[in-house]
């Protein structure tokens, strides 16, 4: 498959008064075209930060792209002009964001919001643009689409305003939608079906997604493939079926363990990752999830390990998967 995005071990710090926070660390993935990956962590871990430096959307004033690349059809982001950026940002990669209320203009009308990215991007008139709206509208399932376009946000549900968001993000037609959280806000009703409106329209229009969530269930839903991330790192990559039947990294294996399960008996503790991620204003100088881990070996406390394969389409960070890796140290540590 041909590759739309490729991010090639991006780091971004951010300036606070404490001294500077790795936010991502030498984080590297890829989106093909046409499919739907998923970033998956806790809060904290880097997605969302990683998602707007795709979109270049981090405040300038104390935010900084430390190293890396981020690649769209061969052309670095990173090293784009913001006019430049401006020609892409919302007409070639478009974003829902979390919240719909905040993300929409509470003072403007819901086809005005729409039609203004489509007039800016496209060489349309009004009227045309207005019939585009309308048709999008109808396409994200909002009835009475003509009735809609003059009314305001408030006058929308919370599943309905996030119809309209996904409206304005597919109105010029992207090659690329980052979905961050996109059904968090939502009862589990309207999440179903938001779900499977972003999956028609990934299919209708071929469009690549990037889904952040930290929900495995809306993962095992509707994505091709995952990127489990931890303390601002890629700890495992993998096609959905192969990270949830063989999930390698600890941390994913914890993720896993985490989700309530049918046939949990009534008097069964949930499982819960014990202890808490690292600071990123001191990052470790081993993996990042060493305090944590019920495998943790002495090599994992001094060293970071690098992603390696365990087959062509899934990678782990961890020392448990190495070769020179001690087998009787993975024996008295816990095994696997």
């Amino acid at each position: 498959m041909k590759k739309l995005l490729e991010i090639k071990d991006l780091k971004v710090n951010f300036h606070t008064y404490l001294g500077e926070v790795q936010a991502v660390r030498g984080v590297s993935f890829h989106v093909n075209q046409g499919e739907i990956v998923a970033l998956v962590g806790e809060s904290g871990c880097g997605k969302s930060v990683t998602a707007k430096s795709i979109m270049k959307l981090l405040p300038t004033a104390f935010s900084h792209y430390k190293s890396g690349e981020i690649l769209y059809h061969s052309m670095d982001l990173l090293k784009v002009q913001e006019k430049e950026m401006e020609t892409i940002r919302g007409n070639e990669i478009s974003m829902i964001f979390q919240d719909p209320m905040t993300s929409l203009n509470p003072t403007s009308k819901i086809g005005e919001q729409i039609i203004e990215g489509l007039m800016k991007h496209k060489k349309v008139s009004k009227s045309e643009a207005y019939r585009k709206a309308k048709e999008l509208l109808e396409l994200v399932g909002i009835p009475q689409p003509e009735k809609r376009m003059n009314q305001y946000p408030h006058e929308f549900s919370g599943g309905m305003r996030q119809r309209v968001v996904i409206a304005m993000a597919l109105v010029c037609e992207p090659q690329l939608i980052i979905a961050d959280e996109p059904t968090t806000a939502l009862d589990v009703t309207i999440q179903a079906q938001i779900l499977k409106l972003i999956k028609d329209l990934q299919f209708k229009l071929n469009t690549s997604v990037i889904l952040i969530t930290h929900d495995l269930g809306v993962v095992a839903e509707i994505c091709d493939r995952v990127v489990v991330m931890y303390a601002g790192e890629v700890v495992e990559s993998g096609k959905v079926e192969e990270i949830f039947a063989n999930p390698s990294h600890p941390y994913t294996k914890g993720l896993m363990k985490s989700v309530p399960r049918l046939d949990m008996s009534r008097n069964e503790s949930l499982y819960s990752i014990v202890g808490s991620p690292p600071n990123l204003l001191h990052p470790p100088n081993g993996c990042a999830f060493y305090s944590r881990c019920e495998y943790a070996m002495k090599v994992c406390q001094k060293h970071s390990p690098n992603l390696m394969e365990i087959n062509t389409t899934q990678q782990t960070a961890c020392w448990l998967y190495h070769p020179m890796a001690n087998p009787v140290e993975k024996e008295s540590m816990g095994g696997m």
